[in-house]
């Protein structure tokens, strides 16, 4: 209970001091006296600053910003010279030939004769010619025997080997042995004491 009455005092107190900040300055006087030239000039200088506002906005919109003249178009551009006759450029040079051998595949060999497998099946799916001979754009230029053959194919003059003789693993570089110098060679093995 004292803690309570602790309490109520001190809210008391502090109701005083509150209330009586409050009504202090209605009882009090006024010692200042209000100047009546600088209220004025304050006022004239608003009207000055008004009025050059209003001024500023007379004759346009406030959100709307004003129409620009457009510009003048540019010159029109000169207009080019025309030769009155074309020069004769004639026709485009052929394409150069493919730099690889993209024709039927070489499946055999026989003295003059060359046979290349052709896109049909039974007695057409072998194209055989011999030299001099052309068809489907491919003609027998030569023949080497064993396993060489020369044709003219688009344009472009080809040597086919019947046979793929490429070994790369061959020709390879031999590669370097692994690092051992991690491992511990032992030499003798120790004996163990003898117990006795």
């Amino acid at each position: 209970m004292s803690w309570s009455i602790i309490f109520i005092v001190a809210i008391g107190t502090y109701g005083l001091i509150s209330i009586s900040a409050s009504l202090s300055p209605l009882f009090e006087r006024s010692v200042e006296t209000v100047d009546d030239s600088q209220t004025s000039a304050l006022l004239d200088q608003h009207k000055m600053l008004i009025t050059m506002d209003v001024a500023r906005f007379e004759g346009r919109s406030a959100f709307f910003k004003p129409v620009r003249k457009a510009p003048p178009p540019p010159p029109p551009p000169p207009t080019p010279k025309v030769d009155s006759e074309p020069k004769d450029v004639g026709p485009p040079p052929p394409p150069p030939p493919p730099s690889n051998y993209m024709g039927p595949e070489l499946i055999a060999i026989l003295g003059d004769e060359a046979w290349f497998r052709g896109s049909g099946s039974g007695a057409e799916a072998v194209i055989r010619l011999t030299v001099g001979t052309e068809q489907d754009g491919l003609k027998v230029v030569s023949t080497t025997l064993p396993s060489m053959v020369t044709v003219e194919y688009r344009r472009g003059v080809y040597e086919i080997d019947l046979f793929v003789s490429e070994e790369p693993f061959f020709l390879q570089e031999v590669p370097e042995l692994p690092d051992t110098s991690f491992l511990k060679q032992i030499d003798e093995v120790e004996e163990a004491p003898a117990s006795s």
